[in-house]
């Protein structure tokens, strides 16, 4: 029995260590053509003038920082080899921890490329606006709800309500104690006290995902479209066909986490259900994949798309651009703004979300209090959730 036990909590470690490699080696991947996908007006978070963008200088900051990120990917990877081969018993905590390495990656690659960039900036002289982009000022610009895929959320909802309803349905029944921790096979390995607390966890944990990531989504609606004034119809037929891709692919990355989370509360309820692990791990992995290729084929807010842009206009409520007012947005453009080329910081703005510098997803301007609470509730949760799971996880028996 002890022998059995052994093999399956070395499977359960197996499955772990290879997912934490894969989660670097995609978050390494990701980071490295970070460069390609960004807005050629922007060198690690300094506007410079687009005919610049290829000069040698330019070329050389990137090839420094997919070196740096490829080295530093390459440590991260030997970090979980040598966790796995001589503490495979803190695998659960390491595919938590390990992969928040890629942040400080990121800084050590980023920071010293953009500290280049203001100097070269600086030694060449140039000049560019500090008004970028043409914000438009039209209620259907930012995207109404309607172009919310509502399908992905309601499906995800159904799933939500299904196991609510459930557990309150069989909770009565249940025996106590209940599983908390199930091992390769699906099989509980650790129980708690039976309580209406412990049962509703998970749809409960599933609820607050769905409604964070369907914040998510509509924030990517809602968000202002940034007209470039030197080809707005181009710009504005990128933003809509970015905007609904990326929608969709959030859409089902929110069906396949609600399903996967689901999957280990349907097993307390009714353990004599069969649900294979490879299930569990294969659906969020499988979901990551549209939102990444979105990400890495349209660019920066889509500035690397082609659509048909009599198309797009077409089917845009007012026209298009040309049907609303817009105002160049002052100070947006401007180095000094942008706290190591990443952080966006004005109080001359009203604006609470603008577009990143670097990447290609949207970012905040910290001068907003709005913002500000939020970014302080959100790291005072994601801190407190992390020392809650690690002291949680330390609980669980995998050797």
């Amino acid at each position: 029995m002890n022998m059995n036990m052994n093999d399956v909590n070395n499977d359960v470690n197996l499955i772990l260590f290879v997912t934490n490699v894969v989660v670097v080696v995609m978050c390494g991947a990701f980071s490295a053509i970070i460069p390609t996908l960004t807005r050629k007006s922007y060198l690690f978070g300094v506007k410079i003038p687009l005919e610049q963008q290829l000069c040698p200088e330019a070329k050389s900051m990137k090839k420094r920082y997919v070196t740096v990120i490829c080295l530093c990917a390459a440590a991260m990877l030997m970090l979980c080899v040598l966790q796995y081969a001589f503490r495979p018993d803190l695998s659960l905590i390491a595919v938590m921890y390990i992969p928040l390495l890629i942040v400080p990656v990121q800084l050590i690659a980023f920071v010293p490329n953009w500290k280049r960039a203001l100097r070269l900036k600086e030694a060449r002289g140039w000049r560019v606006s500090g008004a970028t982009f043409a914000e438009t000022g039209s209620s259907h610009s930012r995207g109404t709800m309607s172009e919310l895929p509502w399908a992905w959320y309601a499906a995800s909802l159904a799933l939500v309500f299904f196991s609510l309803v459930a557990a309150l349905v069989k909770y009565p029944s249940l025996p106590d104690p209940v599983p908390t921790h199930f091992d390769i096979n699906m099989q509980p390995d650790a129980w708690t006290a039976k309580s209406l607390g412990a049962v509703l966890m998970t749809p409960l944990l599933n609820l607050g995902t769905l409604v964070v990531l369907w914040l998510s989504g509509i924030a990517i609606v809602k968000a202002k479209l940034q007209i470039d004034p030197a080809s707005p119809a181009l710009s504005f037929a990128q933003h809509r066909m970015y905007r609904k891709r990326m929608g969709h692919s959030l859409g089902f990355l929110t069906l396949a986490i609600a399903a996967t989370v689901m999957l280990p509360g349907l097993l307390i309820l009714w353990p004599e259900l069969s649900i294979p692990f490879w299930l569990v791990v294969a659906l969020p992995t499988a979901a990551i994949v549209p939102v990444l290729v979105v990400g890495v084929r349209s660019g920066q807010g889509g500035c690397k798309l082609k659509p048909r842009v009599r198309d797009v206009l077409s089917e845009a409520p007012g026209g298009g651009p040309q049907a609303t007012h817009s105002r160049l947005v002052p100070g947006r453009g401007d180095d000094k703004h942008w706290v190591l080329g990443m952080f966006y910081y004005n109080p001359e703005d009203p604006a609470h979300i603008v577009e990143d510098r670097f990447g290609t997803s949207l970012g905040f301007n910290y001068a907003r209090l709005p913002v500000k609470i939020g970014a302080a509730a959100f790291l005072l949760l994601f801190v407190g959730g992390y020392a809650w799971l690690t002291v949680l996880l330390q609980s669980i028996p995998l050797t």
